[in-house]
């Protein structure tokens, strides 16, 4: 019977080293995920900040705005029409 413990090294050592091919991949991909979405949690904040911006623009100009209490109905058209030709 012949000795196939190098052989069985060897192919211990081959996926050995697939293994590792592989986790350095796994690493890598995790690595530009966490890139992609860090830079997505930063567009997505600049964007928040200018809606917050612009919420405030906007209550400035509310501040000047009258508001009616009780506003006219609004007229039919026949009393549109009358109105028009009186």
């Amino acid at each position: 019977m012949r000795d196939i413990r190098s052989d069985l090294q060897g192919r211990a050592n081959l996926i050995d080293e697939q293994i590792r091919a592989a986790y350095a991949h796994f690493e890598k991909v995790v690595q530009q995920l966490q890139s992609e979405r860090d830079a997505r949690v930063a567009d997505l904040q600049g964007v928040h900040a200018m809606i917050g911006k612009f919420m405030q623009l906007e209550d400035g100009f509310m501040d000047n705005v009258v508001t009616l209490r009780n506003p006219p109905a609004p007229l039919s058209l026949a009393d549109r029409i009358k109105a028009a030709s009186g």
